[in-house]
């Protein structure tokens, strides 16, 4: 735990001695994270993806990478509740994309908010399915099958979106010496080991997000390079593997 945070400045400096401590704590193991960005980088060079039902889906991809960027960023600062947020927003991107790819005739339901149309029926049917994305495909899993467990992944990063008490109260700290209350400015974990049986729930959690768009959209579209990226995608599912098993997330 550092010393209590005085001002902007000085918790900005904490986060940078947090990145460039997890960094070194990390070692070799650091690359599973820019290794995963390769990934999801390789999906950008693809052919160029025209058809308009296909625009959507990969605009959701690109914002699921941002997600995964930002998700990095806040864990290696060690504000893991703000990780576990960014891999929420990226399932609703994977969710959102693997529908639309699925009934590409929903687009014009999925745009409506934005267009405010005053109609009845496109305002119905976007609460129906889009309202709860999540919801959506797990009820009808069967037709999603790559999102298998997923919402599962996605109740558990729920609870950072709100003040729930499983959320924040791990923050909570009494002073009772000087009988104030404190908040902890960030997600300390006991050991390393702990920090990285984290970083291993998460980057599954990428990790699966990735293999949805892969799977669903690109593809069929790697051409000469498909062998290359499933060489890519194989080693990296070993390596991520290894790490878990090094490092276990139970409870």
């Amino acid at each position: 735990m550092s010393e209590p945070v005085r001002d902007l400045m000085h918790y900005l400096g904490i986060e940078e001695e947090n990145v460039l401590k997890n960094i070194t704590n990390l070692g070799e193991e650091f690359l599973l994270i820019p290794n995963l960005d390769i990934l999801y980088r390789t999906c950008f060079d693809l052919q160029p993806i025209n058809k308009p039902e296909l625009k959507i889906p990969a605009f959701l991809f690109l914002n699921a990478h941002i997600e995964f960027l930002l998700g990095m960023a806040s864990f290696l600062r060690l504000h893991q509740s703000k990780t576990f947020l960014s891999l929420r927003i990226a399932l609703d991107c994977s969710f959102t994309s693997y529908y639309l790819l699925k009934h590409p005739d929903k687009r014009e339901v999925y745009l409506s908010p934005i267009f405010e149309k005053d109609d009845s029926k496109l305002i119905n049917e976007w609460n129906k399915i889009f309202r709860n994305i999540k919801r959506t495909i797990e009820k009808d899993i069967d037709n999603f099958p790559e999102a298998k467990d997923l919402p599962k992944i996605h109740d558990f990063c729920s609870k950072y979106a709100h003040a729930d008490a499983l959320g924040i109260m791990p923050r909570y700290n009494e002073d009772k010496k000087k009988l104030i209350l404190e908040a902890q400015y960030f997600d300390y974990e006991p050991t390393p080991e702990d920090e990285k049986k984290w970083l291993g729930a998460l980057l599954f959690g990428f990790f699966r997000i990735f293999l949805v768009f892969w799977n669903e959209m690109f593809k069929q579209r790697a051409g000469d390079k498909l062998k290359e990226i499933e060489n890519r995608i194989v080693q990296y599912q070993k390596r991520l593997s290894l790490f878990r098993e090094r490092y276990p997330l139970r409870g």
